[in-house]
């Protein structure tokens, strides 16, 4: 990437708060992290500092708050309000798994978020238990619902593909979706973390699940937006819905990406693959501003398409 090339044009934020998650999804974990305590990270003031400085430094437009789990973290409400209130013309979106959502959608809606993703990757029950290793699908389906009652729209729903089951599970959803009014995005496994194993197991790409639905006829282009999903509307059983497709193994979004990271300790990241953070919130700590904007220019010079989509950390450590 050329030298201050993040410097023109508009630039998407994920900041991630936590790593803490209430669920166990085996395609992020192997149930056995350790996870680290909320006081062994740094505030939400002072990430929503290192956040607003990249946001003043760049044309960001949009900012994800993400985890882990987000609404685990104390006092997130109140960091979407700061951010909300300091960064009026950005537009401020969640990442959640929804097993909150229904208890604090109205007080985020009134703290300034724009709108939710929510990660529901089967309507099943018992397989829904089984994947999050004991989370409640029914507490979901509430989440999302309080989320359109208080606005947070549109709601987006993330799922990931998985061999095993989405001969059943992609339809459901679709039709969940459609019934709704939602957009649901599917998503390739990744091999992140320690259970990359689930996903050499599970992956199924795509473009085969689209022709065993008998999708691949139905399919009509619903425009596109910044970001890593292909848009396209699904005709299926009568159902009529907006999807997204984010394939990382077999359709690279790469070459437009400009995203940035901040993890849950203050480092910026370039790409949820990338081995080499820089110190943002550290070197903001530091006090000494003087070539502080050309290191992180320097840094993001080095953006590059990662060789593959397999890092040993998992999304919840770097904000999946």
């Amino acid at each position: 990437m050329r030298d201050g090339a993040f410097r023109s044009g508009a630039v998407s934020l994920r900041v991630s708060v936590t790593e803490r998650c209430d669920l166990r999804c085996r395609y992020c974990r192997t149930g056995r992290e350790r996870e680290p305590a909320e006081w062994d990270l740094p505030s939400l003031d002072r990430l929503a500092e290192a956040a607003s400085w990249v946001i003043r430094l760049f044309d960001v437009t949009r900012v994800k708050v993400t985890g882990g789990e987000p609404l685990l973290r104390r006092g997130v409400v109140d960091f979407v309000h700061r951010l909300s209130e300091e960064v009026r013309s950005v537009e401020i979106s969640m990442t959640t798994n929804g097993m909150r959502l229904d208890i604090l959608s109205a007080d985020l809606a009134r703290a300034g978020l724009s709108r939710v993703n929510v990660s529901l990757d089967t309507l099943d029950p018992a397989r829904f238990r089984e994947l999050t290793r004991g989370g409640a699908v029914e507490r979901v389906v509430a989440g999302i619902d309080a989320a359109l009652t208080a606005g947070l729209a549109p709601v987006k729903i993330n799922a990931v593909l998985r061999r095993s089951s989405f001969e059943v599970d992609v339809p459901e959803l679709v039709e969940f979706a459609s019934r709704k009014g939602l957009e649901v995005r599917f998503i390739e496994l990744m091999r992140t973390g320690p259970a990359a194993s689930f996903a050499g197991s599970e992956f199924v790409s795509s473009r085969e699940v689209r022709e065993r639905l008998g999708l691949e006829a139905s399919l009509e282009s619903a425009g596109t937006v910044a970001g890593p999903a292909r848009r396209l509307r699904v005709r299926h059983r009568g159902s009529d819905v907006v999807t997204g497709w984010i394939e990382p193994a077999s359709h690279s979004f790469c070459g437009g990406c400009r995203r940035l990271r901040l993890d849950p300790r203050g480092d910026l990241r370039r790409c949820l693959m990338d081995p080499e953070p820089f110190p943002l919130l550290g070197r903001l700590e530091e006090g000494d501003d003087a070539g502080l904007e050309q290191d992180v220019d320097r840094f993001l010079e080095g953006k590059r398409p990662p060789l593959s989509f397999e890092t040993p950390r998992s999304m919840a450590a770097i904000g999946g």
